[in-house]
C-alpha cells in the first residue's frame, strides 16, 4: 500500500474516489451566515497566471493556513506535514484513491473536528492527506485544498471583481 503519491500531490486538481461509501465525506454539521455580506472571505489569486484561488482556513481551531479553493477536488485535503503537526487522527473507512495529472495513488484519510473558512464551519469532516511538496512554487505556500465535500454544504459565490468568496446557508 502506497501512503502517498507525488503524482497526485503535484496535481492542481485532485479527484478522490472512495471505493465504497459515498457519504463518508459529508460533514456531520455545517453552519454559515444567512447574509452573503456576513459570509464574505477575501481570496488571493496566486501561482502561474493567477491560476490558484488561495483562502485562509482554520483546522480544529488553529490557523490560518493557506489552502487552494479547488472545485475539482472531490475531497478537502491537508498537506501531510501539517496533518502530522496537528496530529490529525486517521479516519477508518473505505480505501481512497486519488487521481491527478501524473497518475493515481492510495490516500490516507484523516478526521477533522472542524474546518472554518470565514464564518462557514464544517464539523466532523473527513479529509485526505497529500504530499504537496511538488505543488510549492514561489509565491505559494499551499497547506491543503478545500474540496467539494466542504463546499457543497454551502451556497458558494465568487466575485472576481472584488476577490471575494461568499459562503452562506443554502436556500431551504
Amino acid at each position: 500500500m502506497m501512503r502517498r503519491s507525488t503524482a497526485v500531490g503535484a496535481a492542481a486538481a485532485v479527484g478522490v474516489v472512495l471505493l465504497a461509501c459515498e457519504e463518508i465525506g459529508t460533514p456531520g454539521q455545517a453552519t454559515a451566515p444567512a447574509d452573503p455580506e456576513a459570509g464574505e472571505i477575501a481570496f488571493e489569486l496566486a501561482g502561474p497566471n493567477d491560476a490558484a484561488l488561495m483562502v485562509p482556513v482554520y483546522l480544529n481551531g488553529t490557523g490560518p493556513y493557506d489552502f487552494v479553493l479547488d472545485t475539482g477536488a472531490t475531497f478537502t485535503c491537508v498537506e501531510e506535514t501539517l496533518a502530522e503537526q496537528l496530529a490529525l487522527p486517521e479516519q477508518a473507512g473505505p480505501d481512497a484513491v486519488g487521481y491527478g495529472v501524473g497518475g493515481a495513488g492510495r490516500l490516507r484519510l484523516v478526521a477533522l473536528d472542524s474546518l472554518r473558512l470565514g464564518e462557514a464551519v464544517a464539523e466532523e469532516l473527513t479529509a485526505c492527506v497529500l504530499d504537496l511538496a511538488h505543488f510549492q512554487i514561489p509565491g505559494m505556500d499551499v497547506h491543503g485544498l478545500v474540496g467539494l465535500n466542504f463546499l457543497r454544504a454551502f451556497r458558494v459565490m465568487l466575485d472576481f471583481d472584488r476577490n471575494v468568496l461568499s459562503l452562506t446557508r443554502p436556500e431551504e
